[in-house]
């Protein structure tokens, strides 16, 4: 009975003993929690020994985001304290940044995909005491950069865009690079004949809509904006005629009644465009340098080329598009942001933006920095003192026409509406997105 009783006595001790031993541990715990000052910095600043995660998100997909990502990764090895959740969501990209935008719920940092000033500029922080900022390319920082001195975004590469073409194919057939749309209907008529239709003269990924928009993107700055008699101040305060806007569509529906554009133009993707182009099927790419990259992974001995974009009207000079291509901004809302300005710091090292120029085979976004752009590496020379417009949408249509475009385009292909309709919706919704915008 004594030896029961000492038994339990000694288990009563034990679990006496354990259990304080707990309570001390949570104590200190508790603690040294408690002990941060009040006014500590949010996860995202300087603190030492926290994890913390930085939600990154961008437009750029395929090979292109891969580049991206690669980089941050990098970044991470360098800052273990820093995980960085990396989204590329493709053709979603602008859905969901809308959805977030109206939610106040913005990635620590994101891409502007060329309006960073125009939709992005009330979420996005100010970079301009950042190092890299005094590195940022004249050409490109206007776009980047507003009169009071903020700095919306890191560009990492600057778009300088116009159509492409298969240099084997213009030499072929006897075909100079067109500078007038006049030039560019002729070589596309010599090309038709010269070839008996076995070459197209310009390849289009219809189904996948984007391409249609890219041709009214290109042609409507020579049609209505770059040449001295323009329209650009009526399409700002909104008093475009929109039945000027007519000969648009009619140059695009030409192209296929005259047998210049690809049969399956509205069942075709812009992988079927790549694959043309890269097996000499077809002369004109009216997308950019990137469709080069793409049939260059088809056919690496493909000779191509950068066209700026043929004048219209006459007097008229070409011109290329331009702008913001790949950007890193930082929330201005974040609670990670001093962690985001680092990462964006990262990407501006001159190694890495080299890395994103070259992926996308366009001219650094920073000073001090060469890279290698194949083929396209004469032709940014040649044309590195020509004007660069920035694209017609981002300027001059309100957010949500550019599907518009699209969708009016495949419907005038497939013979649904009428070349007048094509204008008539535009105007429609120009004016109906224009006055929720106000």
């Amino acid at each position: 009975m004594k030896r029961s009783k000492l038994f339990l006595f000694a288990i009563m001790l034990l679990l006496t003993w354990t259990l304080a031993a707990c309570g001390s541990n949570n104590t200190n715990e508790a603690s040294t929690s408690s002990s941060a000052s009040p006014n500590a910095p949010a996860s995202g600043d300087k603190v030492d020994g926290k994890q913390v995660t930085l939600n990154v998100m961008t437009n750029i997909n395929d090979q292109q985001a891969k580049v991206l990502e690669d980089i941050a990764r990098a970044f991470e090895q360098e800052n273990p304290n820093i995980k960085v959740e990396f989204t590329a969501p493709g053709a979603e990209y602008e859905n969901i940044m809308k959805v977030k935008m109206a939610s106040n719920s913005m990635p620590d940092v994101f891409s502007t995909h060329g309006w960073s000033k125009i939709r992005y500029a009330d979420y996005l922080t100010d970079l301009k005491d950042e190092a890299w900022v005094s590195q940022i390319d004249d050409a490109i920082k206007p776009a980047v950069t507003d009169d009071a001195g903020k700095v919306y975004v890191l560009p990492m590469d600057q778009d300088k865009s116009g159509p492409v073409y298969n240099a084997e194919v213009l030499e072929k057939y006897g075909v100079e690079v067109p500078k007038t749309w006049d030039e560019l209907m002729q070589a596309a008529e010599t090309i038709k004949t010269k070839s008996n239709g076995k070459v197209t003269a310009f390849h289009i990924g219809g189904a996948d809509t984007w391409p249609i928009g890219q041709f009214f993107d290109f042609f409507a700055t020579p049609a209505f904006i770059s040449a001295a008699d323009n329209n650009a101040s009526q399409f700002l305060d909104g008093t475009f005629d929109w039945t000027k806007f007519d000969k648009l569509p009619q140059m695009f529906l030409e192209l296929q009644q005259k047998g210049y554009l690809n049969k399956d133009v509205l069942t075709a993707k812009y992988s079927d465009s790549a694959k043309a182009f890269a097996e000499g099927k077809v002369a004109f790419g009216i997308y950019g340098p990137f469709l080069i990259d793409e049939a260059q992974k088809i056919n690496p001995n493909l000779k191509g080329g950068l066209m700026p974009i043929p004048s219209i009207a006459a007097g008229d000079q070409p011109t290329l598009a331009g702008g913001e291509r790949s950007t890193w901004g930082v929330w201005k809302d974040s609670p990670n942001i001093d962690a985001a300005k680092k990462f964006v710091a990262f990407y501006a090292k001159p190694e890495n933006i080299a890395k994103v120029a070259t992926s996308e085979i366009l001219p650094p976004g920073l000073k001090g920095v060469n890279i290698d752009a194949g083929d396209l590496t004469d032709d940014f020379e040649q044309y590195k003192d020509l004007r660069v417009i920035p694209y017609f949408d981002r300027v001059y249509l309100p957010n949500g026409m550019w599907d518009v475009m699209c969708k009016n385009g495949q419907d005038l292909l497939a013979g649904g509406i009428k070349v007048s309709e094509f204008s008539e919706n535009m105007k429609q919704e120009y004016e109906r997105l224009r006055a929720a915008q106000q």
